[in-house]
């Protein structure tokens, strides 16, 4: 038996899609109004004229449809093949009134590939015309049982004024079309705020379904937006409030479409950082220098499978003696990778960054010395001697404590975002503890007489720092002072929820 013939299209990321034409591919939702319900069409298919037939619609009685002007545009003979009783709407005139009346059907395969242009009906057709709680200063925070910074800011919105519901967001980000309808009933919060997109589905309709019932969505890209960004299928994000941590990534995001994106470094929550203790195998930490870290991201080679870093750019980096930083702008200007998104160009890229970046904290902790380093048994391929290997801390319960106890932390900054600031350049200092770091552009937010005298170039420059600064002089302990007053100043987590609730004018 001969399969079926199917129209093909490109969809909205240029991939090349079948647009079957049957009548099983249309899903219905009957209406809700009295009376009469007006039908409404949320993409007609490749074969508009076999819609009467299929469902029963008699020419008397006109049927309003709504079609992505892309899909339009690909298949031959379109407009002459749509019904004379069809009549064609905008999405403006797609009302909520009308969807709550409608009884409608939505052509299913043009959805999954133009949803920038059907999230948007789809979440209106969902939520209807029903009237719902507004929940007066409330921010929704998608997350997981154990997501880094989400006490932190849980307590930077609470001191706003606003109260803080946690939402899971696995089951968000998989089911958006029937867990937020649910959540939505109990009330409306102000923002909807997302790390990494999590709890927004790759398609757009959670974003969409908020937006419906009013809330305004913001994500924070806290890791290099490229290696985030291949997972969303949609062209949604580009009119998606965007705050990165990385400032260098904000005109690549632009190029690739962002439409609004704002800096919003890491920071410091003071609160979090009391109270800590060491645990067992760190109480001997007095006069000594350590790194703590993870040797690699988490499924770092999962995530990278496939790519490989040629031998003359692996040559080059592991050659290297100097300052150059083989960060992610190096890597993307090497492998001349123009378009980051849509597509997996950037994985290439972000495998290059990752190479490097694995090279230059081996580099830093083999020509520190004498170091104790915290971390997973990746660290265990260091060729440094003087190198005492431990195993890792938790974050909110022990960390603290050892930068309080330690004579100088030392902090290597990863190369995938190229400007990023981590925690340790916050932490460290708001603890009471000395930090020393390897000098980037991202140090710019700080005053330069505060950066200067903890910052090396070079993985040589890392021990004669740390003898300098070691001992409990007068000079370090005013350095520990001013960087503390700066980081409480300017450079805490309320700090960061007051420039998020600004930009997003609530």
């Amino acid at each position: 038996m001969q399969r079926p013939r199917y129209a093909t299209i490109a969809d909205e990321l240029g991939l090349t899609k079948s647009m079957p034409a049957s009548a099983d591919q249309f899903e219905w939702r009957p209406g809700r109004g009295s009376g009469q319900s007006p039908t409404v069409f949320l993409g007609l298919g490749p074969e508009p004229d076999k819609l009467p037939e299929w469902f029963d619609l008699p020419p008397d009685k006109p049927v309003l449809y709504l079609e992505s002007q892309a899909f339009m545009d690909q298949i031959d003979g379109y407009a002459a093949r749509v019904p004379a009783h069809f009549i064609h709407i905008s999405p403006d005139e797609f009302t909520a009134p009308l969807a709550d009346r409608a009884r409608a059907a939505r052509y299913l395969p043009a959805h999954r590939a133009f949803p920038s242009f059907f999230a948007p009906l789809t979440a209106r057709l969902t939520l209807g015309g029903h009237s719902r709680t507004r929940l007066e200063r409330t921010v929704w925070l998608p997350c997981g049982d154990a997501d880094l910074l989400i006490a932190e800011l849980t307590a930077a919105f609470t001191a706003k004024g606003y109260s803080v519901r946690h939402i899971d967001h696995e089951a968000l980000g998989k089911h958006p079309g029937s867990v937020l309808p649910d959540l939505l009933r109990e009330g409306v919060p102000d923002l909807f705020f997302s790390i990494n997109f999590k709890g927004l589905d790759h398609y757009g309709l959670a974003c969409a379904l908020l937006r419906e019932a009013g809330t305004e969505v913001g994500v924070w890209l806290v890791d290099n937006p490229f290696n985030v960004l291949p997972s969303v299928r949609s062209g949604y994000w580009r009119d998606v409030r965007l705050f990165v941590t990385d400032h260098s990534f904000i005109g690549p995001l632009i190029k690739a479409g962002a439409r609004k994106v704002t800096h919003l470094p890491l920071a410091a929550a003071p609160a979090l950082l009391d109270g800590t203790v060491l645990p067992d195998h760190a109480r001997d930490l007095a006069g000594k220098l350590v790194f703590v870290g993870r040797s690699a991201f988490p499924d770092r080679d999962k995530f990278f499978a496939g790519e490989t870093v040629g031998d003359e750019a692996r040559a080059l980096v592991l050659g290297d003696t100097g300052t150059r930083r083989y960060d992610y702008h190096w890597w993307r200007d090497r492998l001349g990778v123009d378009a980051l998104w849509p597509g997996n160009a950037g994985r290439a890229v972000g495998a290059g960054a990752e190479f490097a970046s694995r090279a230059w904290k081996f580099r830093c902790l083999e020509a520190a010395g004498r170091i104790t380093v915290f971390g997973d048994d990746g660290w265990r391929g260091l060729a440094n001697p003087d190198a005492d290997l431990r195993g890792p801390l938790d974050y909110y319960a022990h960390l603290p404590a050892v930068y309080r106890e330690a004579a100088v932390t030392l902090n290597v900054t990863g190369l995938q975002l190229p400007a990023g600031l981590n925690q340790r350049n916050f932490d460290v200092w708001c603890a009471g503890g000395y930090l020393i770091t390897d000098t980037h552009p991202g140090l710019s937010i700080f005053p330069p007489e505060l950066t200067d005298p903890i910052a090396y170039a070079r993985p040589e420059e890392i021990h004669d720092l740390v003898i300098r600064h070691r001992e409990d002089t007068r000079t370090r302990r005013d350095l520990q002072r001013a960087w503390r007053e700066c980081i409480l100043r300017d450079h805490t987590y309320d700090n960061r929820a007051e420039t998020i609730l600004k930009t997003m004018r609530l």
